[in-house]
């Protein structure tokens, strides 16, 4: 975030506020050309930290594009300062950036430029003797580059420099600090971590919101090196996060793993006015209907045209997928399943099922719960009698046999459709397994292929998800309770002049 007084940021939140801009272009050793709002056209500013969606290690560069009245001389390389203020006194600094094309005609100038970040990307030729570590690694690249680094971070030991960008390189020793990689509104190089922010985003300062119902939840590392895969923690691929850094090793994953669990955020997309000391890369907070949401400042393009206006995105895979295939949603729902402790799944009979007087399976469950829970257990299928009398339906719930069976009457031909029913209550967290039996008590019968479907649901999503009465309440023992104690009927007599019935209350 950048420093700002409070004064400054109630003015960005203030509705109605006068925008200010001023853009300094010129050599470093030169006199700038200083244009104000009366020569500024229009500008888009992009700042981004995450190009695709939440992950460690991104060095991108951020991108400044204007187009000002003037008719002279614009260098390739010049430098471009743009300020924002509010008051025309205090100047919210937009960052330090470079021309890097420039159209000029009929009065007009149309410039794109970037950040000292975008021209990194020259192969890192390090004459340090190994091994190394990671500070002495950036103190050579500020060296080479003329950066300032503001944070070198953590000290780490670094056996064998890879082949590389100074751009990738950066990247490498920002992952393993827990980071991403920026240069600062004032051009120096930070690692900027990702710790809470106390900057709420006000949905009064918000023009929309699309914000992901669910949280992303980073609950596995993935880092692959030049010559293995470190894997730290468990989970689907959404909730993941995957890198590529050839100098982190399995204790440093896990470590990163220590630090990130839990870590959760909301993916969401806000246009909203432009708060110019947000800054990428960060930490903050929504206030919507009166709830706080925490997200990711990804990426924010500001744009000026005589007013500033802004579109922050938080980026998790969920928000970014905008159509994700059908094994994509089997995961998300699998994990959606999870996080509220809900335990699901579905059996069909592959074969046709004989079934006479000794007890035979008809579905078999084996299941995990992250919690204590209760399970319900449904089993329809079509029987097709020959000689059986009585059909009987048992369940074993973790090799206990249940209290009663279940006694179906076969009139011995055709067909009968069974539906059973059993809720499995006190099921404890870990691993469980249900099988539900068929047997007739004389003669036999069967189930052709297909024509048996068994499910089990075990709950946890209303309540405190223990199993308990609170997670069972239905629709109906939710209504509010009518009580007619309070009314009283009586009955009129009826007379000549009043020859109708009344009911009064």
């Amino acid at each position: 975030m950048v420093e700002v007084s409070e004064k400054f940021r109630e003015l960005a939140q203030k509705n109605g506020r006068h925008v200010y801009c001023r853009i300094e272009v010129g050599s470093v050793t030169s006199v700038p050309e200083v244009f104000l709002d009366d020569r500024i056209i229009e500008f888009d500013f992009d700042d981004v930290a995450h190009p695709d969606w939440f992950t460690l290690g991104t060095t991108c560069a951020n991108r400044f594009y204007f187009v000002v009245k003037y008719g002279g001389e614009l260098n390739v390389r010049d430098r471009v300062l743009p300020y924002i203020s509010f008051d025309n006194e205090e100047w919210c600094p937009l960052g330090i950036f470079y021309v890097s094309r420039r159209y000029v005609r009929d009065g007009y100038a149309s410039i794109v430029c970037y950040d000292k970040m975008y021209s990194l990307d020259t192969d890192y030729v390090s004459s340090l003797p190994m091994p190394t570590d990671t500070v002495k690694i950036m103190e050579e690249i500020c060296v080479q580059t003329g950066l300032v680094c503001e944070n070198k971070g953590i000290t780490f030991a670094v056996e064998k420099i890879p082949e590389c960008s100074i751009r990738d390189m950066i990247g490498y020793i920002a992952a393993v600090n827990r980071a991403c990689a920026k240069l600062d509104r004032l051009g120096r190089l930070v690692f900027r971590e990702y710790v809470d922010g106390d900057f709420v985003i006000d949905e009064k300062n918000c023009m929309s919101i699309r914000r992901n119902i669910g949280r992303s939840v980073i609950t596995c590392l993935k880092a692959e090196t030049e010559n293995e895969l470190l894997v730290s923690g468990d989970g689907a691929e959404i909730s993941t996060l995957e890198l590529y850094n050839p100098i982190m090793t399995q204790e440093r994953l896990d470590s990163l793993y220590a630090l990130f669990k839990p870590y959760s955020f909301y993916g969401a997309e806000i246009e909203m006015q432009g708060m110019p000391f947000i800054e990428s890369g960060e930490h903050v907070q929504l206030l919507e209907n009166g709830l706080l949401y925490y997200l990711i400042a990804s990426e924010i393009e500001y744009h000026y045209d005589g007013g500033l206006t802004a579109r922050f995105y938080s980026k998790n895979k969920s928000y970014t997928d905008a159509a994700p295939r059908t094994d994509d949603l089997e995961k998300l729902l699998t994990e959606l399943r999870k996080s509220v402790g809900t335990t699901y799944s579905r059996h069909i009979n592959d074969k046709m099922i004989a079934i006479k007087s000794d007890p035979v399976i008809a579905a078999d469950f084996e299941f995990n719960t992250l919690s204590k829970t209760f399970v319900q257990v449904d089993v329809n299928f079509t029987v097709d009698t020959s000689t059986a009398d009585f059909l009987i339906v048992s369940v074993y719930v973790n090799g206990e046999k249940a209290e009663r069976d279940a006694v179906q009457y076969m009139p011995g031909t055709g067909r009968e459709l069974v539906h059973y029913y059993y809720l499995a209550e006190n099921i404890p967290a870990g691993k469980n397994r249900i099988y539900v039996t068929l047997r007739t008590k004389t003669g036999d019968c069967y189930i052709l292929e297909g024509q048996l479907i068994a499910t089990v649901l075990g709950y946890g999503i209303v309540g405190n998800g223990n199993g308990d009465v609170r997670d069972r309440l239905g629709f109906i023992d939710k209504m509010p309770a009518i009580s007619a104690s309070a009314m009283e009927m009586k009955v009129v007599e009826i007379t000549d002049e009043n020859a109708d019935c009344t009911i009064e209350s």
